[in-house]
């Protein structure tokens, strides 16, 4: 069943790319004599030096997308002292999608991901007759990228929406009744990293991101109240039309 909802989510999530790109494309069509090479030929938005040279030689501009995969960690942050959540740390993996616009050196856009995660951890509840868990199994994001180009490398800056599956639960150990209960979080995101131009289509990145979601009331055998964190680190590769 978990596998399915991940099939139908990722599904879901390449639909919104695909929409993403030739929304963003098409707007880029006004104000430009010259488009990116999702058109056809572009240099940097023909933006030139006072000599009327080339101010960058890469031409980042135009849509891509690609595959993601990392490392992330999930703090739970109950804010209750009596409510124990335990970290924890997986693999991540997933696809992400966007728009590059460059002028000059300065190159900015829009950038969407999807990615699964394996987050899951327990521990001994402050009442030793329950266990404890917390869990994340995806989370996604919709960012806007600003950042400064030297040629084939890229130096940028990301922030937006953060969107992410939360689960948690206590047990009461003696019998094995669990109470649980599922959200879907959102917040704000943000981080930087570095991107190579391996060839003029294959790009390949690192990244590091925060996401914070807020406080959340979870109902477990009672209510409590949780204040998630999640850390990525991420390295992708790109194709770039």
């Amino acid at each position: 069943m978990l596998v399915q909802l991940h099939q139908n989510s990722l599904s879901k999530c390449l639909v919104a790319l695909g929409g993403l790109l030739l929304s963003v494309s098409g707007m880029s069509s006004f104000g430009h004599a010259q488009q990116p090479r999702f058109f056809g030929t572009s240099k940097c938005d023909s933006y030139c030096d006072a000599d009327g040279r080339e101010c960058c030689d890469y031409d980042w501009s135009g849509a891509y997308v690609g595959l993601q995969g990392g490392w992330s960690f999930l703090d739970p942050n109950p804010v209750a002292p009596n409510h124990v959540q335990e970290d924890s740390d997986g693999f991540s993996g997933g696809v992400h999608g966007g728009f590059n616009r460059q002028r000059g050196k300065l190159v900015y856009g829009i950038e969407l991901d999807y990615t699964l995660t394996d987050l899951d951890a327990t521990a001994p509840c402050f009442n030793p007759a329950f266990v404890c868990g917390a869990s994340s199994d995806w989370n996604a994001s919709v960012r806007g990228r600003f950042g400064i180009a030297f040629d084939r490398l890229l130096l940028f800056g990301t922030a937006g929406f953060a969107f992410a599956d939360y689960e948690g639960f206590t047990r009461l150990i003696a019998t094995g009744v669990t109470y649980d209960d599922e959200k879907t979080l959102t917040g704000g995101t943000y981080g930087g990293g570095l991107e190579y131009a391996v060839s003029e289509r294959l790009r390949v990145r690192s990244e590091y991101r925060y996401s914070n979601f807020g406080t959340e009331d979870m109902s477990y055998d009672s209510t409590y109240t949780v204040d998630p964190d999640l850390h990525s680190v991420i390295f992708g590769a790109s194709f770039a039309f």
